[in-house]
């Protein structure tokens, strides 16, 4: 069976519950600071207590999520000590590649900076990991929320984590040697960055490193992420489009780049899947997947409907984790998936493109106690490579 290779990105994620008790110690360090903390919308850049706060509340109150770089070492060790971590791998590619190796298809991941925390957290059978230098692994501090029935998450990591670039000579190597092991490579990583001009360097190597496949052949997904604006972001695309067979995005980014002031899901059906066509045409992409709470979509300059396998594989993955909180094997995965119900929004929508050449849409799966939120659209994104279609499609 043939794997998937999965970059760049790889660290340690430190969970919490965000309840009143944890909300209120974070309110409790502005009391030093001049001015109480504001829920107004957040730059990505936290550089006091007051900022953090605010931002944390923001989020809270519009029922989102987000990722946010804290400029304060110091802050960040005392943040370590306000709850009781839980400790896991985390990064995209990490996230991903394990995701597909639980549940049996093999899994090449790039690990940037490796550290020996990683030998307590990495035990899957079929996981390969290609090793960067023996520097500190970042942490990334992860506050979990529940506003009416919706579980999101707030995602708080410090600076300079891969200054020293993300792809490590190993992955490439073993790549371009055994491409033929490889039905797919997973990009993602371009914002793990601090600011546009390092992120520039981070997207100028991996294009630098998809472009020197040249000869070996590999379809390439690249995920996007909250990024430091929507024109930078459109620059982004810009420059991995003519290298990327498709590009995915869960719903918020996908508002942003249509530039909605309200949330996608407003739109009623038909605007819907009319702005989604746009957005393929004027992104100028291949196959745009976009992932949501209701469905996932494939919007494809061919026939859309070769990727309705990889939008249930997916889904099912996804589902199977949220109901978890976990990295499920393919018979969990499957047991868990058939006992839940098809999102009715989500099945009105793919009743509504079944005749429509290029969309389709895959209802996604009601979880009703949901464990975890944790690398939910990494999960997908490895369901969805794990049946994505092959180059001869």
């Amino acid at each position: 069976m043939k794997g998937i290779a999965c970059g760049f990105t790889a660290n340690i994620d430190a969970k919490a519950s965000l309840d009143g008790k944890l909300l209120e110690k974070l309110r409790s360090r502005c009391e030093s600071e001049s001015e109480p903390p504001t829920p107004k919308r957040p730059g990505m850049y936290l550089h006091s207590w007051t900022d953090l706060a605010g931002a944390v509340e923001w989020n809270m109150r519009a029922g989102r999520g987000g990722e946010y770089i804290v400029t304060s070492e110091r802050m960040l060790r005392e943040l370590r000590g306000l709850a009781d971590w839980t400790w896991s791998v985390g990064g995209t590619g990490l996230q991903a590649a394990r995701a597909a190796a639980a549940a049996g298809c093999p899994a090449m991941v790039n690990v940037p900076a490796w550290t020996a925390e990683y030998d307590f957290l990495l035990n899957d059978e079929g996981l390969e990991e290609a090793r960067g230098n023996g520097k500190e692994a970042p942490v990334h501090y992860i506050l979990e929320y529940n506003r009416n029935g919706r579980a999101n998450r707030i995602i708080l990591r410090g600076t300079g984590e891969f200054a020293g670039g993300l792809i490590a000579p190993e992955f490439a190597a073993r790549l371009k040697g055994l491409a033929d092991r490889f039905r797919a490579l997973l990009v993602s990583g371009y914002n793990a960055a601090d600011s546009p001009e390092e992120a520039a360097d981070l997207i100028g190597e991996q294009v630098r490193f998809l472009r020197s496949l040249g000869s070996h052949p590999i379809p390439v997904h690249l995920e996007l992420a909250a990024f430091f604006s929507r024109e930078e972001q459109l620059g982004v695309i810009r420059r991995f489009k003519p290298l990327v067979r498709s590009v995915g995005c869960n719903e918020d980014e996908m508002a942003e780049l249509l530039g909605l002031e309200g949330a996608l899901l407003k739109l009623p059906d038909a605007e819907l899947l009319d702005r989604l066509g746009e957005a393929r045409i004027r992104l100028g992409v291949r196959n745009l997947i976009v992932h949501t709470h209701p469905f996932a979509v494939c919007v494809s300059d061919g026939e859309a409907r070769k990727w309705e396998p990889a939008l249930g594989g997916g889904i099912r993955f996804a589902a199977a984790r949220a109901a978890t909180g976990r990295f499920c094997t393919a018979e969990e995965i499957e047991a868990i998936a058939s006992g839940l119900p098809p999102n009715a929004r989500g099945v009105r929508l793919a009743g509504a493109a079944a005749g429509m050449r290029h969309i389709c849409v895959v209802p996604a799966l009601e979880v009703k106690q949901v464990v975890g939120t944790i690398g939910l659209g990494d999960t997908f994104a490895a369901g969805l490579l794990a049946f994505a279609p092959g180059l001869d499609d």
